[in-house]
C-alpha cells in the first residue's frame, strides 16, 4: 500500500513496533545482520519485518518525502557511524589493509633489494572475477597433453594442467595433496601458490601486497573445498559477507616465487598477530555500536566477538602453525 503523493504520513500510525524497529535501522544504514543482532532476532525475520514494511509503505519507502519518520537518539546516530567501515579496510577485495592502516610490509632481506617483478599485464584480479578467470582455458600444446595423458609430466606440471582443463590422475593425486595443507608453493616451470580458504583470509594483507607488486597473479579459484566463514566475519564485513575461497596464484619466474615465499614467512612471524589485532579493535568497536543501539531499543547485549587471543588461535589453526 503506497503512499499517497502531496500527502505527510507519520510511519508510526502504519507499522508495527517491531516493523518500525526494523525499518528505522534500515534506513539509518544497518545491514540484516546487525538488526537481527541488535534485536536479537534471526536474519530471516528481519528480512519478512522488511517485506511488511515494503508492503505498507511502497518500494521507495525508505526516500519517500511524504514518509515522517522518528528522530534518532543522538547515541544511537553515533553508534550508527562508527559501525562504518574505517577507510582503507575491508573484507571483499584481497589485498585491503588492515582498519587505518596501509600494508606496506617490505622483508629485511639482508641488505639486498627484492627481486624486481615481471613486466606485463599479470596485475592481481579482485574476488569479483574470479569466476571469469577460472573459466579461461590456456592452450595445451598437443605434445604436453599427450605426456600428461601418458604420465609422461611431472606431477606438479600435471596438476597445472588438470586446472588448465585437461584432467589427468597424477594431476588430481597432486592437487588432493596440495589442498591438505595451508599454503604451498609448486616450484616449476609453471611456479604455482596453492592458498587454503582459512589460510587466504588470514594472508589476504600479504598476498595483496605480492599481487600489488606483481609478484604474484591469480590464477584459479577452488571450488571443491569448504569455504572459510566464521561466524564472526559480519563483524568486520561492510555490506554483503563472502566466504573464502582457496585459490592458486601465478609467479612470473623462479625469483618472484622465492622472494613470494620468503615474503609470506616473514609476514606470518611478524605481522600476522597484529593483523588480528587490528581485526580485533574494528570488532570491538562495532560490537560496541551495535550494544549501544540494542540498549536504545530496549534489548539484551548482541553476541561479542571473539576475544583477541581467540581470533590469533583461530589465525594459527588456519595456517597451520603450534
Amino acid at each position: 500500500m503506497s503512499c499517497l503523493p502531496g500527502n505527510t504520513v507519520d510511519v508510526r500510525l502504519r507499522l508495527s513496533k517491531l516493523e518500525l524497529q526494523v525499518a528505522t535501522l534500515s534506513r539509518a544504514g544497518l545491514t540484516r545482520w546487525q538488526i537481527a543482532a541488535v534485536l536479537g532476532l534471526r536474519k530471516g525475520t528481519i528480512k519478512s519485518q522488511l517485506e511488511r514494511v515494503k508492503y505498507k509503505l511502497g518500494p521507495d519507502w525508505k526516500e519517500n518525502a511524504s514518509l515522517r519518520w522518528p528522530i534518532l537518539d543522538p547515541d544511537v546516530q553515533q553508534a550508527v557511524r562508527d559501525l562504518k567501515i574505517p577507510a582503507g579496510f575491508g573484507s571483499g577485495r584481497e589485498g585491503s589493509a588492515a582498519p587505518g592502516q596501509k600494508e606496506n610490509l617490505t622483508p629485511d632481506t639482508g641488505g639486498q633489494a627484492p627481486p624486481a617483478a615481471a613486466s606485463g599485464p599479470v596485475a592481481a584480479l579482485p574476488a569479483d572475477n574470479e569466476i571469469a578467470a577460472t573459466l579461461t582455458r590456456q592452450n595445451i600444446g598437443f605434445d604436453t597433453a599427450r605426456q600428461a595423458l601418458e604420465g609422461g609430466l611431472s606431477p606438479e606440471e600435471a596438476a597445472i594442467i588438470h586446472l588448465q582443463g585437461l584432467p589427468s590422475r597424477a594431476g588430481s593425486t597432486y592437487l588432493k595433496k596440495a589442498r591438505s595443507v595451508q599454503w604451498q608453493i609448486m616450484l616449476n616451470k609453471d611456479r604455482t601458490l596453492y592458498v587454503n580458504p582459512g589460510a587466504r583470509f588470514w594472508l589476504k594483507p600479504a598476498l595483496g601486497f605480492l599481487t600489488d607488486n606483481r609478484y604474484l597473479r591469480f590464477f584459479h579459484s577452488d571450488k571443491t573445498s569448504e569455504p572459510y566463514r566464521p561466524w564472526w566475519l559480519p563483524y568486520i564485513s561492510s555490506n554483503r559477507v563472502r566466504a573464502t575461497r582457496a585459490a592458486y596464484y601465478k609467479m612470473a619466474d623462479n625469483s618472484a616465487a622465492e622472494y613470494s615465499r620468503f615474503y609470506l614467512d616473514k609476514w606470518i612471524k611478524g605481522e600476522l598477530e597484529l593483523y588480528a589485532a587490528r581485526l580485533h579493535a574494528l570488532m570491538q568497536q562495532r560490537w560496541q555500536a551495535l550494544h549501544r543501539i540494542a540498549r536504545s531499543a530496549g534489548r539484551g547485549t548482541p553476541e561479542a566477538p571473539p576475544t583477541l587471543e581467540e581470533l590469533i588461535t583461530a589465525a594459527q589453526a588456519a595456517l597451520g602453525l603450534d
